[in-house]
């Protein structure tokens, strides 16, 4: 006889879906770190495996968003996924405007109150701070997706993106498209 205790916890684990069933092998991916460059965020992936399609256990590789682009366009151009819902990619991380607020508030430094820039520019710098968190957080929502997904975790180019320790020397499709033009 099950108690309202026993009860409850079966419909808990009912609705959840479990990615590191040791029967089914495990995946499991995350972003440990992730770098702010000039024109681009590098981010650092973790992976761990025990399914057979990955050839090592353990993984990490160091992608850019024009990478994650990539991926998704290899799932969405894909016939074998007609039909599926492929997650959408990740945002383009844009801190132009938070870089840009900052160096008119260095530059208006010397015109400023010591205290009011000091309070200025830590809320500036907190405002970077949490648009970077949620950058990296919605890349990593978006390999945790596919992760998830029975049949794009299986896919080969998703594999590469996590198992290929070179970079993937992709390029946006607009640049190619204004290659084309110049020549």
């Amino acid at each position: 006889m099950m108690t309202a205790e026993d009860e409850n916890e079966t419909r808990e684990h009912a609705s959840t879906v479990s990615l590191s069933d040791e029967n089914d092998g495990r995946l499991t991916v995350s972003i440990s770190d992730a770098v702010s460059e000039l024109e681009t965020v590098k981010f650092t992936i973790q992976t761990k495996s025990a399914l057979p399609s990955f050839t090592q256990q353990q993984m990490s590789v160091i992608r850019c968003h024009e990478e994650f682009i990539w991926l998704h366009d290899m799932l969405s151009e894909n016939p074998e996924y007609a039909g599926y819902i492929i997650p959408p990619a990740p945002p383009k991380p844009d801190f132009e405007e938070a870089r840009d607020k900052l160096t008119r508030v260095t530059a208006a430094e010397t015109t400023m109150a010591e205290e009011e820039y000091k309070k200025l520019r830590k809320e500036l710098e907190s405002d970077y701070l949490a648009l970077f968190k949620k950058t990296v957080a919605m890349h990593e929502i978006y390999l945790l997706r596919i992760a998830a997904h029975s049949k794009l975790r299986e896919d080969s180019n998703f594999r590469v993106f996590l198992e290929y320790a070179k970079d993937l020397k992709v390029r946006s499709k607009n640049k190619k498209r204004n290659n084309r033009r110049v020549l």
